[in-house]
């Protein structure tokens, strides 16, 4: 728990709702030292009566007195949000953002002040505490803060931190986006099943089952997934073939081109 300590979450949408929930759960702070704002005055009650705690509809009101502040909004209302609160925010405040594609100097700079920033990307995932977050610390932030957001963001999954912001894009592109194309791979392989007479229930289980099981082996031995692939492949067996129409098809070049494509879209935005 952070003894002591306020946490004020700008945007309770599905992420800021899941970090609220993530830090509830896990009793990182008390309910009464937790709030949360919306634009919606209706969705503020929602929440306030859902997780017991003070909603706000004013950004400014709610974040004097709070030791950090997540920005758990779109990288277009960042510009709004931050002139919404440059006047009371102080440089003993954390400020950790989850907008999209934007850098920690941009926020440093907006807000003309030297305060702690960290950038932070989690995942969809994290809805069922199974996401993965990578934390990006800007010029003023220390291991006491880095360690908050540790532990914020390991409420919901897995965490890493990088320390070169502009790898930051890299990291939207393949664990941000990653899960859509991850749903597209279990909705082929559910078709494919389908196809060849599976029930679609069976083949979508059989599908989900088979990606997240094969991504434990990854992450649970530490091997490359080259040669965990190899051991399913025997010599002359079914699984060859199934591969061969896979790098026929493209598949390892395609979802390369995914992550480079995307990585220059976040570029974009950033810009």
């Amino acid at each position: 728990m952070f003894v002591g300590k306020k946490i004020a979450i700008i945007g309770v949408g599905k992420m800021g709702e899941t970090l609220l929930s993530g830090i509830i759960k896990n009793n990182l702070v008390r309910k009464e030292d937790l709030s949360g704002s919306t634009a919606q005055e209706e969705h503020a009650k929602k929440i306030a009566e859902k997780y017991n705690i003070m909603t706000y509809i004013e950004n400014k009101e709610m974040i004097v007195g709070k030791d950090i502040i997540i920005l758990a909004i779109k990288p277009q209302m960042i510009r709004k949000v931050i002139t919404e609160i440059k006047e009371v925010v102080s440089e003993k405040q954390l400020i950790i953002s989850i907008a999209a594609a934007i850098s920690t100097h941009f926020i440093e700079e907006y807000l003309e002040k030297k305060i702690p920033v960290i950038r932070a990307m989690p995942n969809t995932p994290a809805l069922i505490n199974e996401g993965i977050t990578v934390l990006c610390p800007g010029r003023y932030v220390d291991n006491h803060h880095l360690q908050m957001a540790l532990n914020i963001f390991g409420a919901v999954g897995l965490v890493e931190i990088i320390q070169r912001e502009e790898l930051m894009d890299v990291v939207t592109a393949l664990s941000g986006s990653g899960p859509a194309y991850t749903y597209i791979i279990i909705e082929s392989l559910t078709e494919g099943g389908v196809r060849m007479g599976l029930p679609r229930e069976l083949a979508q289980r059989l599908s989900a089952q088979t990606l997240l099981g094969a991504a434990k082996m990854v992450l649970k031995t530490g091997m490359h997934p080259a040669l965990l692939k190899d051991a399913v492949t025997t010599p002359a067996g079914v699984t060859v073939d199934g591969l061969m129409e896979l790098e026929d098809g493209g598949i390892r070049v395609t979802l390369i081109k995914a992550v480079s494509r995307a990585t220059e879209k976040s570029k974009e935005i950033s810009q």
